[in-house]
């Protein structure tokens, strides 16, 4: 798969400083992990959104952690945000933050793991 150039993440409320969260069970934050980690998506690459003025809200309202993809952009009905976002993008797949189902659900990300470990032991 190539790098992807540009990305649409969907979400539940975002903010103006480029926080975002979605439905809770972190596969947004997973999924940019994981292109990460493959080298399809770096710090630079744009992330955006798409979501009713109504789901902007106050940055007080909204907890980033290190695992949390920030937003640079977001659409709404009623203007294009440029977030101007400071939070660290994620370098990868904060695998504490992977729950035992998601493994099963998805076996991609056991063979991930795998190979990331046998990468860093060689080196």
């Amino acid at each position: 798969m190539p790098a992807l150039d540009f990305c649409v993440v969907g979400c539940v409320a975002v903010t103006r400083a480029g926080g975002r969260t979605g439905k809770g069970a972190g596969f947004a934050d997973l999924e940019q992990g994981v292109f990460r980690e493959l080298g399809l998506v770096n710090a630079a690459t744009p992330i955006a959104t798409t979501v009713h003025s109504s789901q902007v809200v106050a940055d007080a309202e909204v907890v980033m952690e290190s695992h949390d993809t920030a937003l640079h952009f977001i659409a709404t009905e009623l203007e294009l945000i440029a977030t101007r976002a400071t939070y660290r993008q994620p370098e990868g797949v904060d695998w504490d933050k992977v729950r035992p189902d998601q493994f099963t659900d998805i076996p991609f990300l056991s063979a991930l793991r795998e190979t990331i470990e046998r990468r860093k032991r060689t080196t």
